[in-house]
């Protein structure tokens, strides 16, 4: 079925976050997570597989940071191709046979506008190769995620646009007050992001699902919402950083996201294959009960 087909019929278990599930795998916080896609791709497999396993429908590839500001930053400036193409074909693999869908992943650039200008970095350029090169991989969703900044999401989105007609999910990493750092209320990027025709908008990487139920309280009037929070604030202790929001409080968060109109629901930072079985086993309750309502 057709992904926002699919939206419209039941709300969907994403995926966790990338990061974090390969840190937990031994990989470490200063690798370039996107090249593992290459050199260590049983590695990233194992983190699509156990959230499939989990019952994720809905998986983003390995590819958040995988634009050439960034990549550059590791050494890997001309390698945008390959490792998002990468990416979308490991994805791709581990979801063939569940009919789960694969969002091609695109992060923001990690500079400002007017650092990109002095910098000489074009980016529509830089937005244009790292989703093109995830559509050529096979991805048919692209993910814009944790964006503080609409004015590069909107550019994102429009990129997207001229490339492609797959939907595109649009998520902003708003802060706990509701507005982004330039001042926008959270409702007013929404509306902009669907003006500019972003199929799904949404928050990921906020502190926890209780936060992510009060910021999205009320907003989902005009289309489907999307919500991947993180499992709270962490803290360091001698294993690493431990968070937390429990698998219970990402379950117990479920019907306040449903009720705002939240249609697409997985974790960010901190998330686990348990945090993602208990959305996805109280998703299961939460339509048993609708349907016998």
């Amino acid at each position: 079925m057709d992904f926002l087909d699919e939206l419209q019929h039941r709300i969907l278990p994403g995926d966790g976050a990338m990061g974090t599930a390969l840190m937990a795998a031994g990989v470490p916080a200063d690798a370039c997570f996107e090249e593992l896609c290459v050199s260590r791709p049983d590695t990233v497999l194992a983190v699509h597989g156990a959230a499939l396993a989990a019952g994720a429908r809905v998986i983003a590839t390995n590819s958040f940071g995988a634009n050439a500001v960034r990549l550059a930053a590791h050494g890997h400036g001309r390698r945008v191709s390959e490792l998002n193409w990468s990416a979308a074909q490991l994805a791709k693999d581990a979801a063939r046979g569940t009919g789960a869908h694969v969002a091609g992943c695109v992060g923001p650039l990690g500079i400002s506008a007017a650092e990109a200008e002095a910098r000489g970095v074009d980016r529509e350029e830089v937005f244009t190769a790292q989703i093109g090169a995830l559509l050529d991989g096979g991805a048919r969703v692209i993910l814009l995620a944790t964006f503080l900044d609409l004015e590069e999401l909107l550019l994102a989105v429009q990129v997207k646009h001229a490339l492609h007609h797959c939907p595109v999910i649009a998520s902003l990493a708003c802060p706990d007050d509701g507005r982004l750092p330039d001042g926008t209320p959270l409702a007013a990027a929404f509306a902009k992001l669907r003006a500019a025709e972003a199929d799904v908008v949404g928050i990921n990487c906020v502190n926890g699902p209780a936060a992510a139920a009060r910021l999205l309280a009320g907003l989902g009037e005009h289309g489907p919402l999307a919500a991947f929070p993180s499992a709270g604030l962490p803290t360091r202790t001698p294993g690493g950083l431990a968070y937390p929001a429990t698998p219970q409080d990402f379950a117990d968060a479920l019907p306040a996201l449903a009720a705002s109109g939240v249609r697409l629901i997985g974790g960010c930072c901190g998330t686990t294959p348990a945090h993602l079985t208990a959305l996805a086993e109280t998703l299961t309750v939460l339509a048993k009960d609708a349907h016998a309502s």
